[in-house]
């Protein structure tokens, strides 16, 4: 991830194979640049609302009756039924005092992946910049440096966010019913600890200095520099061999780690789940309750949907990687059509961000009820502020009146 993050690093990688004729080839500096922008304004929309839904913990009868007092006039004779409902549940309270729940694990995964995804989707503007000014990167070492290392986090935390998940659905679906669950503050802290730590190289070796490839033109990349790990070597073939070699392990740490070992984990919980299920005529447990089967529904078409996007970035890396390492014999029509696809596979691997939202309202009825109780209360505070502006206004003219009278009542005394 961290070799392949900018579209141009396949362009100014050093390469001992440079015999195509590359003048030709240019990618779409507006569509891709487009739909940057359309990922970044319907995925912060959209993740911000997953986030408040699975992060928000307001009781149902509360959120119920603040609707209920709010949005409709009370009627006849429920005053007193509400006056009633309030003295119960105050000395309720008092003897019991209320407790917020504690966050389910899986709601905390939901919105951990949220989270990655918000934290790149922030980065867009400037990649589709960079894109639509013909690779130029003008916002300094910086945000090249910051960009690059939250696209290769939110690519690790996504993936360690869906594995824990699926591990968390089938512990559930085929543990004992009382068996703890573990606490989601270690969890969160170690995924996105490690996936920070495997993000680092995304940090630290972005640069947008490139003595080696001079640009005439004064365009600036912002792309790998493995100066730092090479050294000084006074011969040129050993620093491309040496930079080659680098960024074969940089590129083969992000497709084992990040796409690989986590798909197969994920491919094992799934696959004895499905086992299990298929048995459900048996003793084999499956998922009775409807908020179950919509969990499952909904974590593996995220799944599906995280792996199908990012499948043509890292078969494009790999193909690139074996070509120009020599395990795949050389064509030139090739390598010609794995550079003109990485842009387009890097876009759609980028799509995944904003689309996860829009699973969850395709798949989630609870979200969407959610999504619903949200835009109600909106609508209810609206009709507060609105009813509270008409009694000020209607005060203030009664006020004006009575006065109004009183200095007439005296110039007639």
């Amino acid at each position: 991830m961290e070799s392949n993050t900018s579209d141009l690093d396949h362009l100014t990688s050093p390469s001992p194979f440079l015999q195509c004729d590359y003048t030709d080839w240019s990618p779409s500096f507006s569509i891709i640049p487009s739909i940057y922008l359309l990922a970044f304004a319907v995925g912060c929309l959209g993740n911000a609302l997953v986030l408040w839904a699975y992060l928000d913990r307001t009781p149902k009868r509360s959120r119920r009756s603040h609707l209920l007092k709010f949005c409709s006039p009370p009627c006849p004779g429920e005053e007193e039924k509400a006056e009633l409902e309030r003295n119960s549940s105050s000395s309720s309270s008092s003897s019991s005092p209320p407790t917020n729940r504690p966050r389910s694990l899986t709601h905390s995964l939901i919105a951990s992946l949220a989270l990655a995804d918000l934290s790149f989707l922030v980065t867009l503007p400037l990649w589709a910049a960079y894109t639509a000014l013909g690779y130029h990167w003008p916002f300094g070492e910086t945000l090249c440096r910051l960009s690059s290392f939250l696209t290769a986090l939110n690519m690790y935390a996504s993936v360690f966010s869906l594995s824990v998940l699926s591990i968390e659905r089938h512990r559930v679906l085929t543990g004992p019913p009382r068996r703890p669950c573990p606490a989601s503050s270690r969890v969160l802290a170690a995924l996105w600890s490690l996936s920070g730590i495997l993000a680092l190289p995304g940090f630290l070796l972005r640069s947008t200095r490139d003595p080696e490839w001079p640009d005439p033109s004064g365009s600036v990349a912002c792309r790998m520099d493995y100066s730092a790990l090479i050294g000084d070597q006074p011969d040129e073939e050993a620093r491309e061999v040496a930079q080659m070699r680098w960024a074969a392990v940089l590129s083969l740490k992000s497709t084992l780690l990040g796409f690989l070992f986590p798909l197969a984990v994920l491919l094992a919980c799934y696959c004895s789940l499905a086992r299990l299920l298929g048995r459900h005529f048996g003793r084999g447990p499956r998922p009775d309750r409807p908020r179950q089967r919509r969990l499952l529904r909904v974590i593996v078409t995220l799944v599906l949907a995280f792996f199908l996007c990012w499948l043509p970035l890292h078969v494009n890396k790999t193909l690139s990687l074996l070509l120009e390492l020599g395990f795949l014999p050389y064509s030139c029509v090739l390598d010609q059509i794995l550079l003109a696809v990485h842009p387009y596979a890097t876009c759609v691997a980028y799509l995944n961000s904003c689309l996860n939202p829009l699973l969850y309202a395709a798949c989630d009825r609870s979200f969407r009820r959610k999504c619903g109780r949200m835009l109600r209360s909106t609508c209810g505070e609206r009709k507060k502020k609105e009813v509270g502006e008409m009694i000020k206004a209607v005060d203030e003219r009664s006020d004006s009146s009575g006065k109004t009278r009183e200095a007439d009542a005296g110039v007639e005394g």
